[in-house]
């Protein structure tokens, strides 16, 4: 295992190193500001917008820009003088031709590196067998997904998972009070967290502790949002798209009244579990929910690490399910790369050279046989069955 450990590394600093989403110099632009001295960043970019020469939003929450915001200080010696001026560059070539390219990402994803393996071996914690202990661990660290997720795409939503993995293991270990003050943490960070917010009513013992376990993670997450309430914040941070998707999707109903699919899928599960007082299992909950919101929303692909770590555990403990959840991952990563962005797929490469703009996407491909958005429509409806089967399959088993 100590081998494999080191080989998994290995293959996370090359893909850190080698590809580069534009969105990981974004953000990292934005958190630049915290070692000027600037605490409101929401604020400051749309008082400064005309001035910057990046002018998007800043669309995380505050934990987020405090936590990058303080790494790039500690790092800043590494990155060297020249990385603030490369943040700052908006040209459309500016990674292609800094000779620092490859050290700044792999500088910028070690921390991701760093909760990434913590997770394996978080994972590993939610067994008591040594053989499904190691399934785990080998699961999470070869599989091609969350490679892809967290060192192709950037994705700074691994602190937010990771959080919540560990609150999920505080709630296994029926340490409620504290699992629920990591997932008002984690919520600092990325707001999906509290989705699961209603679902701590159904695993707390008595009343008191029924309305202390849903109290808890609002109350962190409140006191971590209050310092920054203004417009600009609640416009960038709590109505942004990433933020509001999740329950966009709708059935109109007539005269303007619409049923939210997300919304009611989570209440329906809700209901579903007061049947079975003092048996949920907190973990089969938040997978469902998570399912049940992609199966039936426009769901951005980095938003799939959220529930990647807990169908690990999943079809480690019911491994029948395994072929149904690769086939649903595989539709999952190819629904997102057919949509008309070329960093989605063919771009991600450019750091290289620019001929790879040349290149046709796959969305310009399958346009020149069949309507890209009705495959893409075609491919998630097989997703959504899928998803319902799982659901279906892992809460009808009542054992914890």
């Amino acid at each position: 295992m100590k081998k494999l450990l080191v080989l998994a590394i290995i293959l996370r600093l090359l893909v850190s190193a080698f590809y580069f989403h534009p969105d990981i110099k974004t953000y990292n632009f934005q958190a630049s500001f915290f070692k000027k001295g600037v605490f409101n960043i929401y604020s400051y970019l749309i008082d400064n917008k005309k001035s910057l020469p990046l002018k998007d939003e800043f669309v995380y929450l505050p934990l987020t820009y405090f936590v990058l915001g303080g790494y790039q200080t500690i790092a800043s010696p590494i990155l060297g003088s020249g990385f603030d001026s490369w943040l700052a560059n908006a040209g459309s070539n500016s990674a292609v031709r800094d000779p620092y390219i490859f050290k700044y990402l792999l500088i910028l994803k070690l921390p991701y590196l760093i909760l990434d393996i913590l997770a394996a071996f978080l994972l590993m914690k939610f067994f008591d067998g040594e053989k499904e202990k190691k399934k785990a661990f080998m699961i999470w660290l070869f599989n091609p997904f969350t490679i892809v997720l967290i060192y192709v795409f950037g994705n700074i939503d691994v602190i937010p998972v990771f959080l919540t993995l560990v609150a999920f293991l505080l709630f296994k270990k029926d340490k409620l009070l504290a699992g629920s003050l990591v997932l008002g943490l984690a919520s600092g960070f990325k707001m999906y967290p509290i989705l699961f917010t209603p679902f701590l009513f159904l695993i707390g013992k008595d009343l008191k502790e029924k309305i202390s376990l849903v109290s808890i993670p609002l109350v962190v997450l409140g006191f971590i949002l209050l310092p920054f309430a203004s417009q600009a914040f609640v416009q960038s941070a709590l109505l942004s798209g990433l933020t509001t998707r999740i329950f966009s999707p709708g059935l109109p109903i007539g005269f303007n009244e619409t049923i939210i699919v997300g919304l009611a899928a989570m209440a329906f599960l809700f209901f579903q579990e007061m049947q079975f007082k003092n048996k949920s299992n907190p973990l089969k909950l938040w997978a469902s929910i998570l399912l049940a919101i992609f199966a039936f929303s426009h769901f951005h692909i980095q938003w799939l690490l959220w529930i990647a770590p807990f169908i690990v555990i999943l079809i480690v403990r019911y491994s029948k399910f395994s072929w149904l959840v690769f086939t649903m991952a595989c539709l999952a990563f190819a629904i997102p790369l057919l949509y008309e962005d070329r960093f989605m797929t063919v771009s991600l490469l450019r750091i290289y050279s620019t001929w790879y703009d040349l290149l046709p996407t796959p969305f310009v491909v399958i346009e020149r046989f069949y309507d890209p958005y009705a495959l893409q429509g075609v491919l998630h409806s097989i997703l959504a069955a899928g998803s319902l089967v799982f659901i279906w399959g892992i809460l009808k088993k009542r054992e914890i």
